[in-house]
């Protein structure tokens, strides 16, 4: 059975909008993903109450650049009122607010072009961050992918295998 016989795409998407990590320390992370890696910060959010606000007190969360249309949110844990753990537990559809917390992160894979796959590998090495690279040839092609983690111990990879809908 082929991918094309059992992929139907309901709810057509244009890719990755925002991933969200929860961090331990948020300038701890933000220095190892903007300032090692060269995600270029693009806000950085307070806390009003139980939510990350743009113009919130103190921080809560920074947003970076991740390419293309997608940007990486670095959040400290959330710590909600009495209220809000009552209205979290609520279907969305009776949210007043937002209160998005994630559950148990696996890893996540940010596309990289081929061309670029060797200077990404130098820029790890040259900042002792720990890696494991894999080339492969699928289908005639060759696919690489780079996995590292982050001071939190999240799982990144950086992969040049594009997807596309089937009947492309």
């Amino acid at each position: 059975m082929s991918l094309r016989q059992v992929f139907t795409v309901k709810i057509k998407t244009e890719g990755v909008s925002e991933l969200v990590l929860e961090v331990k320390e948020l300038e701890q992370s933000v220095s190892f993903w903007s300032g090692t890696l060269g995600f270029p910060v693009m806000e950085r959010w307070g806390i009003s109450g139980d939510h990350f606000d743009p113009d919130g007190e103190g921080e809560g969360a920074v947003w970076l650049y991740a390419g293309g249309n997608a940007r990486l949110g670095l959040w400290l844990p959330r710590v909600f009122s009495d209220r809000g753990l009552e209205e979290k537990d609520r279907p969305v559809s009776e949210w007043d607010g937002l209160y998005d917390e994630g559950g148990v992160h696996v890893h996540f894979a940010l596309l990289i072009s081929s061309e670029n796959f060797d200077s990404a590998l130098e820029v790890l090495k040259k900042n002792g961050i720990p890696v494991r690279a894999v080339q492969e040839k699928v289908a005639g092609s060759m696919r690489k992918r780079l996995y590292f983690k982050d001071p939190d111990g999240h799982i990144a990879e950086l992969y040049t295998r594009r997807f596309s809908h089937p009947d492309n």
